[in-house]
């Protein structure tokens, strides 16, 4: 009976780190997200102002950033995706 409980005891630590390592990822999300439209923004203002040619240069490269915040999302999807069926085939 001991051994049970100590094995259930393990059991929810384990449960319970993974569910803090999906929020930990999930957080990171949005900040990945933002970073990306915001980096996009930058480098597309600054060769707008470079080459004079605004604002073509910020459109297009905040679109660059859009991509890369969407790649974001299908990258986690995948993770997660492979981790549930990781652990649905133990």
């Amino acid at each position: 009976m001991l051994g049970y409980k100590m094995h259930m005891s393990l059991a929810k630590k384990t449960d319970d780190k993974g569910i803090v390592k999906s929020l930990l990822s999930y957080s990171s999300l949005g900040l990945e997200m933002g970073l990306s439209v915001a980096i996009g923004i930058g480098i597309g203002y600054f060769l707008d102002s470079f080459f004079k040619s605004s604002p073509y240069l910020t459109i297009i490269f905040m679109f660059f950033g859009i991509a890369a915040a969407f790649k974001t999302i299908y990258v986690l999807i995948r993770k997660v995706s492979k981790e549930d069926e990781r652990d649905h085939n133990k």
